[in-house]
C-alpha cells in the first residue's frame, strides 16, 4: 500500500512499481472528481456521486474518504485481482484499511520539501485555493504517517525512489 499527501507523486511512483513487480496490479480507485487535464482515462474509474454512493451503500468499498468536494474509494474486487495488489491511496484511507487487519506493507510516500510538493500540484492544474488547503493537509499526513506506515520513501528522483520500494516489497 502506497500512501502520502496529494500531488507526492503517489500514481506515478505506484504505475512504476506495478510494472517493476511481475504479477502484481494496481487497484483503480473511484472517484467523483473530474478528470484533469493530460490525465490517464484508467488513472481512477471516474463516477458521478450517485453511482459513487450507490457502491458506498452497497458496500462496494474497502475504504473511502472526502477530500473537498471529492469522494475516492478503493473497491473490494480489486483485493482479489492478483497478488501483490498495490493500493495508491491517501493517508486517511491507509489508516482505514490497516484497522481491517489486513496483512500489508505499508510504504509511506513524502516529497523532498513542502514547496517542491506545492510546484508539484501547481503543475498538475491545482488552483491556488486548493493547494494552499492540501498543503496544510500534507503538513498533517506527514506528520501522521510516521506512526502509521512500515516505511517512508522521499519522492526526490523517481528512479531512486522506484528502485527503494521494489527492494522494500521484495524484502
Amino acid at each position: 500500500m502506497l500512501c502520502g499527501p496529494g500531488g507526492v507523486g503517489k500514481g506515478t511512483l505506484a504505475r512504476r512499481l506495478e510494472s517493476s513487480l511481475p504479477g502484481s496490479h494496481l487497484a483503480r480507485s473511484y472517484t467523483t472528481r473530474p478528470r484533469r487535464l493530460g490525465e490517464r482515462a484508467d488513472a481512477y474509474t471516474f463516477v458521478t456521486e450517485a453511482e459513487f454512493e450507490r457502491s458506498r451503500e452497497a458496500g462496494a468499498f474497502l475504504e473511502w474518504a472526502r477530500f473537498g468536494a471529492y469522494a475516492y474509494g478503493t473497491p473490494r474486487r480489486e483485493l482479489s485481482r492478483g497478488d501483490p495488489t498495490i493500493l495508491e491511496i491517501a493517508v486517511q484511507g491507509a489508516a482505514s484499511v490497516q484497522r481491517l487487519g489486513l496483512a500489508s506493507l505499508t510504504i509511506g510516500v513524502v516529497p523532498p520539501s513542502l514547496a517542491e510538493l506545492e510546484r508539484r500540484m501547481r503543475r498538475r492544474g491545482d488552483d491556488d485555493a486548493h493547494v494552499e488547503r492540501r498543503r496544510a493537509i500534507a503538513q498533517r499526513e506527514v506528520a501522521t504517517m510516521v506512526d502509521l506506515v512500515d516505511h517512508l520513501v522521499v519522492n526526490d528522483r523517481l528512479e531512486r525512489a522506484v528502485a527503494e520500494m521494489v527492494a522494500l516489497v521484495r524484502g
